[in-house]
Formats: C-alpha cells, structure tokens, sequence
C-alpha cells in the first residue's frame, strides 16, 4: 500500500465520520430514552474528537509521519508534481485551525478549556480541509475519486462526497 492510498483511506474514515456525525444529530430529538440520547451525546463528541484527530495526524510535518508531508516527498502521484504541491499546501494551511483543536482542546486541554457534554457541531475549519484533502487526492490520482458507504445489503449506497456537500445524506 503506497502513501497515496494510505492517505485515501484516511480520507474515507474522515468522510464517514463526519456523515455519521451528521446522522447522529439528525436521530438526537428521536432517542427514545434519556439513556439512548446521553449515548448519543457521548458518541457525538467522540466522533467529532476522532475528525479532529484524522485531519491532524495528516497535517503532521514531522520526518517519520505518514502524512501529506510524506506525500510530497515520496509519495508517487498521476497528477502534476507542481498541483499537488499546490493542492497539499492548500490543505496544510487549512488544517492549522483543526490542529491547533487538536493541541488545546484534545490532546493537551489548554487552562480554562472544558470538554463538553452537549453536541458540538463541526467545525468549518475540519469540513474545509477535508474537502480540501479530497482535492488533493483527486490531483493525485489524476481523477476525481467516489467515496461510497455502504453497511449492508439491503440499505442504499451513500455518495460520502456528495453527501458532505449537500451536509445531508445522499444516495450513490
């Protein structure tokens, strides 16, 4: 597996975070039970902490990393060396936000910051560096890519892109 393709399917967990964080919000007034919905709350934050965490970790430019830094140095891509360059920095730029909630808020809980029980929307910041990330692929590969979820079958194929642009879920 090439970095390339690690990085691809980061993206994917990314995407799917984020159309199951979407989903869960969406199911929060219909918990049945105080219960289901503090589960809910709980597996919100989660997720929302695990989005953060995925788009860092890519974002690390650190030597041994296996990042978009890595990309660029060793990584092989279809598309031209200088787009890719152009997109990686794009989304590098667009993630300092993301790390720098990563670095105060998770990993670190910099004075005066509290971890929430309610459910914390996503952050513009996480959603426009993974679309950013998807372009990046996309130039790296020479083509645009499908990212699709599907948990079973008899349940319809989710479009994860289309559905992070549409910020609902959208059948492939």
């Amino acid at each position: 597996m090439t970095i390339l393709d690690e990085i691809e399917t980061e993206a994917w967990h990314i995407l799917t975070s984020i159309y199951t964080h979407q989903r869960l919000v969406e199911g929060l007034a219909k918990s049945p039970t105080r219960f289901e919905l503090a589960n809910q709350l709980v597996a919100l934050n989660a997720l929302l902490e695990m989005l953060v965490i995925r788009i860092a970790r890519l974002a690390d430019k650190r030597k041994d990393a296996r990042s978009v830094s890595m990309l660029l140095k060793r990584g092989s891509f279809r598309g031209s060396s200088v787009d890719v360059k152009e997109a990686a920095e794009k989304f590098l730029s667009l993630a300092e936000p993301v790390l720098k909630m990563r670095h105060e808020q998770i990993a670190h809980m910099k004075l005066g910051t509290l971890s929430s029980y309610e459910p914390q929307d996503l952050p513009a910041e996480a959603i426009r560096a993974t679309e950013s990330l998807v372009d990046l692929i996309d130039i790296a590969r020479g083509q645009p890519l499908s990212y699709t979820y599907r948990v079973g079958s008899m349940e319809p194929v989710i479009d994860l892109r289309a559905s992070l642009a549409a910020g609902e879920m959208v059948a492939a």
